[in-house]
């Protein structure tokens, strides 16, 4: 969206007012005098110098939007709109930073400075009353991450609340940045401040508090406690392994992205509380808050893929934590000691004050949960055994050679859920097992099952040994307990795709395909990161790599190919070269820069490969040659192509495996025969436009921030701004009114300028950067002009038919007529259309290409030709070769030329003959 100013600059106030619908009464070089449509005299002047307007009272003028606002009797939100649609001009509000957000900011960066500015007076504290070492407080103090305050409201009394005081400052980072979050307090003397130990400034939600942000680049343990001085703690006990680091999550209701952890195991510590009355349920059990703190901390990992375990504190005091623990064992002892128990949080032998569980189990099953013990990547059964003096032991019996981490419920939203974001009539419930096994490390590896494979043994055999079927099989059902925690919501789409109605980018981590590498290309898939501020960069090196921005084209498509969400929509792209004119270097950037796969020639060379490839995905594939493929696999190809131009839902194999083909394809090679889609298509054309190399350090396009701008923007916003540039296109479109393969490849287009003008926003660049839109526009009406011949089915029908003529092949009724005295060039073909479809269906050779055409009834093919013109006369009769024929169609031999039929007449089937009566 333009400002004022740029309005100002881009838009003429004499312009404004003729594209208003304002009629021009006079002019005099330097005053113009206009009126309304049925006024009888001028109602305003325009000065041409100053660019100002003024009614004949005087009490309305201005610039162009407060004409608009006089012309259309509309506010001023409205009337800037207005005058954007006027100019095709893009129209995009976005929700900006408010400015209580900024003072916010600006107050915590200033509060965090301060706190750094004589660190040195936390040491104190730190190292006298809570037993941190000094090299761990050196640390936090090199790192920014320790400060020190004093300071005290004047507006409060001491003793208050809030009053403040002497206390050790926790500065929190985004998550690997240096982005400031959050500042903490811990009080030297709570009871100066009214009884408050703590205090929380900034961001609460999604940040974590750590010793060293960068720790968690090499850290393969990490401990989760619930304040600083937890993490102090564990980060001293644990001084000498620089694989394990602590996490603070400052309370116990925050949640953080645990995805951030991959390939990391999480152990969570947390204070051990004494169970409390339940305040919205007095008469009920009592809660142990840092417990069910510890157990959404697991379900969060869970979902995530990363291993989660807790440390064992039956032999904690109540009260204690992970501070208190460390300054009486000075050692990590009490925190590698973790819990065994099948389920964490759930012990087989719990001693300590009842209070409500983590999961109600049956007594049944109870007495059988006690028996199992896990380990990382191992389960084991204890047994009860008495030795030779009569004293009872325990053995362990192995189970499996892989740990069970959890089993949850997934409901998968339907397709049509997935890609219109209505309400889902028809989820798919599955259930998703994850396990560790020792060849995978320390990450939870993912079983997708129907209800029919949970108990299967052969299915958990694919995952690892099972050394006691009978007792594994009786985990499992004990596992059914639990099948809820963890559960989520999920749509099998890679992409941006809605899932309980609102946008989401979701990556192949986050879907659950039962067959991962047949559903989608993408499955095991994450988008490019980066910093959004590299988008501009790499717009603008694929605008200098080739001119007329030939590569810029497919750049924008590619990204733009996830507003498919919002359109319904999205082209297929055809990127045509010459030899040596730089197409494969082309691919290979592209797909390094967007991440897009690029599929040879033998990934494609059957039908069920073509579709896996377009499935389950919006962000696109790329085909090289198609043409070197026999002709049966292009045709197949090419059916494919019409489908995945929307959204299509199919399923294959006897298990009924769901495949919805939406990904949109580009198309590479020197000739792409899809001369019939190419309504559903556009292109750009790389010969004689090589530029200079792009550079090797170009960073990647940051996808995924992208793909959540867009997310954040919303289908109503996008659909907007498309009608703007289809407005646009529509108004520079060179081909006939009547024209409606012209009219969808218009709309084509106008989607590649909306993905446009919504990137240059994102990346912070001008819309005329480059003049993107006037080559766009120039490459549209060129391939409407080059396929004018080519975009409706009745033209392919016609073309075989003239050639079977033309080799003497076509076996029903025909004859050529001439113009009186003009036996050289017929002017007319009498044919009966029904006889064309009939032989193009009953010909062996030509079986193939009639089962790839979108036609294949007369009535149709007739109703077309009728609608090009080429049909001069209808229910003709002839008598041919001594043989009346009847309901004949005569068709221009004139009006087929115009549109490239070439047609060849045989001498003897040539007449001068009128009519039959």
């Amino acid at each position: 969206m333009l400002t004022l100013d740029q309005l100002k600059e881009h838009v003429s106030l004499q312009n404004a007012a003729e594209r208003m619908g304002l009629i021009k009464v006079s002019d005099n070089g330097e005053q113009q005098l206009w009126k309304r449509a049925g006024a009888e005299r001028p109602e305003i002047s325009i000065g041409v110098k100053y660019q100002v307007w003024r009614d004949r009272n005087n009490q309305n003028g201005g610039h162009v939007i407060d004409l608009a606002m006089w012309v259309f009797d509309i506010d001023y939100p409205a009337a800037n709109k207005k005058v954007h649609q006027l100019y095709f001009l893009p129209f995009l509000t976005l929700p900006e930073e408010t400015e209580d957000a900024t003072d916010d900011m600006a107050k915590l960066a200033y509060i965090a400075g301060k706190s750094l500015e004589d660190q040195e007076r936390c040491r104190v504290y730190l190292k006298n009353e809570r037993g941190i070492p000094d090299h761990i407080i050196s640390e936090g103090i090199k790192q920014k991450t320790l400060g020190w305050t004093n300071y005290t409201n004047p507006n409060v009394a001491q003793g208050e609340p809030h009053w403040g005081g002497e206390a050790v400052s926790f500065i929190t980072y985004q998550p690997n940045t240096k982005m400031l979050a959050a500042v903490d307090y811990r009080y030297y003397v709570p009871e100066l401040n009214g009884g408050m130990k703590t205090k929380s400034l900034g961001q609460k939600n999604g940040v974590f508090w750590m010793l060293d942000p960068r720790a968690l680049r090499q850290a393969k343990n990490v401990y989760a406690v619930e304040g600083p001085l937890d993490a102090l703690s564990i980060e001293a006990a644990f001084s000498n392994d620089p694989t394990t680091c602590a996490i603070a999550l400052r309370g116990t209701q925050v949640q953080v992205n645990w995805q951030l952890f991959l390939g990391k195991t999480v152990i969570s510590c947390y204070d051990k509380d004494e169970p409390k009355p339940d305040k919205r349920n007095p008469t009920g059990p009592d809660r142990c808050y840092s417990a069910e703190a510890e157990w959404r901390i697991h379900e969060g990992c869970l979902a995530a893929g990363v291993p989660c375990f807790f440390v064992d504190r039956s032999e904690w005091e109540y009260g204690q934590d992970a501070n208190d623990v460390y300054k009486d064992a000075k050692s990590k002892v009490p925190f590698t000691k973790r819990e065994p128990w099948l389920i964490p949080g759930l012990a087989g032998n719990s001693e300590d004050k009842p209070h409500k569980p983590r999961l109600w189990l049956p007594t049944h099953d109870y007495q059988q949960y006690w028996k199992f013990r896990v380990k990382d990547d191992f389960t084991s059964l204890a047994k009860m055994s008495r030795d030779d003096d009569g004293q009872e032991k325990i053995e362990f019996v192995d189970v499996a050679g892989f740990r069970v981490a959890g089993i949850s419920r997934v409901e998968i939203a339907s397709a049509s859920a997935t890609t219109t974001g209505e309400h889902d009539d028809s989820p798919h419930v599955q259930f998703v097992a994850m396990y560790q096994t020792a060849r995978h490390d320390e990450t939870l590896q993912r079983r997708v099952m129907n209800d029919e494979q949970l108990h299967n043994l052969d299915t958990w055999r694919k995952s690892g040994p099972i050394y006691n079927p009978r007792a594994f099989s009786r985990m499992l059902n004990i596992f059914e307990r639990t099948i809820g925690i963890g559960s989520v919501q999920a749509a099998n789409f890679v992409g941006l795709c809605y899932l309980a109605g609102k946008p989401k980018v979701n990556e192949g981590k986050d879907c659950f395909f039962t067959e991962p590498a047949q559903q989608s290309p993408y499955h095991n898939f994450a988008f490019p990161r980066g910093m959004r501020g590299h988008a501009g960069q790499v717009v603008e090196a694929y605008q200098e790599t080739f001119k007329d921005n030939a590569a810029a084209r497919a750049l924008v498509w590619i990204v733009g190919a996830q507003l498919k969400l919002y359109l319904g929509f999205w082209p297929h792209f055809i990127m045509q070269a010459g030899k040596a004119s730089g197409k494969s270097t082309l691919l290979k950037r592209l797909s390094r820069t967007t991440g897009m796969k690029i599929l040879s020639g033998q990934s494609i060379g059957t039908e069920y490969r073509l579709m896996t490839s377009v499935s389950g995905t919006s962000h696109p594939v790329g085909w090289e040659e198609l043409s070197a493929k026999k002709a049966d696999v292009i045709a197949r190809a090419v059916s494919l192509l019409q489908e995945s131009y929307n959204y299509t839902e199919t399923t294959r194999g006897s298990a009924q495996t769901p495949f919805l083909i939406a990904a949109p394809v580009l198309l590479a090679g020197e000739d792409v025969p899809v001369e019939s889609l190419t309504g559903k298509t556009v292109r750009t054309d790389l010969s004689n436009r090589k530029g200079p190399m792009l550079n090797e350090s170009l960073p990647k396009f940051p996808m995924y921030e992208w793909m959540e701008w867009l997310a954040k923007l919303g289908r109503k916003t996008v659909q907007e701004n498309y009608e703007i540039a289809q407005q646009k296109c529509k108004a520079y479109n060179r081909a006939q009114e009547n024209d409606k393969g012209a009219d969808r490849m218009v709309d084509n287009y106008s989607a590649l300028m909306t993905a446009w003008r919504l990137l240059t926003v994102f990346a912070g660049i001008e819309d005329i950067n480059g003049d993107f839109e006037r080559d766009l526009i120039a490459e549209m009406n060129s391939h409407i002009s080059d396929t004018t011949n080519d975009r409706d089915p009745w033209i392919w029908i016609v073309e075989i038919i003239m050639d079977e003529i033309a080799a003497g092949r076509y076996v029903y009724p025909y004859v050529f007529e001439c113009e009186p005295y003009n036996d050289k060039e017929p002017r007319y073909l009498c044919v009966r259309v029904k006889h064309m479809m009939a032989h193009l269906s009953t010909s062996v050779a030509l079986r193939e290409k009639y089962n790839n055409m979108p036609v294949k009834t007369a009535r149709v093919l007739k109703h077309q030709m009728e609608q090009a013109g080429v049909i001069h006369n209808d229910s003709v009769v002839r008598s041919i070769n001594g043989t009346r024929s009847g309901h004949m169609q005569q068709l221009d031999v004139k009006k087929l030329e115009q549109y490239g039929i070439s047609v060849t007449a045989p001498e003897k089937l040539r007449a001068h003959r009128e009519p039959m009566l």
